[in-house]
């Protein structure tokens, strides 16, 4: 029976895989705004109100932006998308390469006999839906944290609260901070993006910049997805304008993965920078591309974790049973310059 029960919620969890990733996502999501709550919250706002600020501010903030910055992306995508074809056939009339490349797909006679619109829409309506149930329960979590958090508290030993209570805090923290260096390691993308557009006089620089900057919130590689538009429009340009940004993304690709986003990380979630590498390999490959944007959250609370529970109270037993006269020579090596155990 056992065994059986634990076939049983094993297809179950395989079967709810998709909504459990959207729940949890969602939480994590609704932790990085517990910051942003609490401060409205001494501001004498309630809960509920504080989380409707938010919300109310994040539309006035996308309304700007898209005020400001949509009606130029979609001037220059429609311009781009107008001219796909005639980009193509000369592609296709290009010799090398890239001509031979662009013969391989067959675009301009239509579409395939065998194509589906069912299986192509399909993905299209799922991933909407996931968005929207994302950015619909990322509010109730967030309003019903400090609940959630008290019914869960309840169940802990009173002496052992205290743990848990800092080791939930410290999470809350370290997911607020990592949500934030993710915005601002997109934003350079984009940023940094639209100046080299600009300066090797690629046309679309704000629409394709915009892209690469969307695109690069997929932590390690987001940015390579956001090269393909750029080396399309480019490729319409001349060489030289293909070779430039083909050795930019090479280029920002590696210097974000290894010394930009491990600097931001390491101070947002505190964690080495080989082990924030590591945790997107360990994350993507377990979960795709939800497993790559939760992997840094949960591999900081796995080290909260390790340190409190394991690291500290073992240090503490190893320091409680060394005799006094050890400590001293420990002491006295480390004047010496050999390094003291800890």
């Amino acid at each position: 029976m056992v065994v059986l029960g634990v076939v049983i919620a094993v297809r179950i969890l395989a079967a709810l895989q998709n909504i459990l990733l959207i729940v949890l996502a969602a939480f994590v999501v609704s932790l990085g705004l517990q910051p942003a709550i609490r401060w409205l919250e001494g501001k004498g706002f309630r809960r509920g109100t504080a989380m409707a600020v938010l919300i109310l501010a994040g539309l006035l903030v996308m309304a700007g932006a898209a005020l400001a910055v949509v009606p130029v992306i979609v001037d220059q995508a429609a311009q781009a998308v107008s001219r796909l074809p005639q980009i193509w056939a000369d592609l296709r009339e290009r010799s090398g390469v890239i001509g031979d490349l662009a013969n391989r797909f067959d675009v301009g006679s239509g579409l395939p006999a065998d194509f589906d619109p069912v299986a192509f829409v399909g993905p299209v309506l799922v991933t909407l839906f996931n968005v929207i149930t994302l950015l619909l329960l990322t509010p109730y979590f967030a309003v019903s944290f400090p609940s959630l958090k008290l019914a869960v508290f309840r169940l802990i030993a009173r002496d052992r609260r205290e743990d848990y209570v800092y080791m939930v805090n410290r999470a809350v923290d370290l997911t607020a901070n990592y949500i934030i260096g993710n915005l601002i390691i997109s934003l350079a993308a984009g940023v940094v993006a639209f100046i080299v557009f600009t300066a090797i006089g690629l046309p679309y620089a704000l629409a394709l910049a915009t892209w690469v900057g969307l695109m690069d919130l997929i932590p390690a590689i987001g940015a390579l997805i956001g090269m393909i538009p750029a080396l399309i429009v480019a490729s319409q340009v001349g060489m030289r304008e293909v070779v430039f940004a083909v050795i930019f993304f090479v280029l920002y690709q590696q210097f974000e993965n290894y010394v930009i986003a491990p600097r931001v990380m390491r101070k947002a979630v505190n964690l080495n920078p080989a082990l924030v590498v590591i945790a997107l390999l360990v994350g993507g490959s377990l979960a795709g591309l939800v497993g790559a944007l939760l992997a840094l959250p949960v591999a900081a609370l796995v080290k909260v974790l390790v340190t409190e529970f394991l690291v500290e109270r073992r240090l503490e037993t190893v320091r409680g049973d060394a005799p006094e006269e050890n400590l001293a020579r420990r002491r006295l090596r480390g004047s010496l310059g050999s390094r003291p155990l800890p």
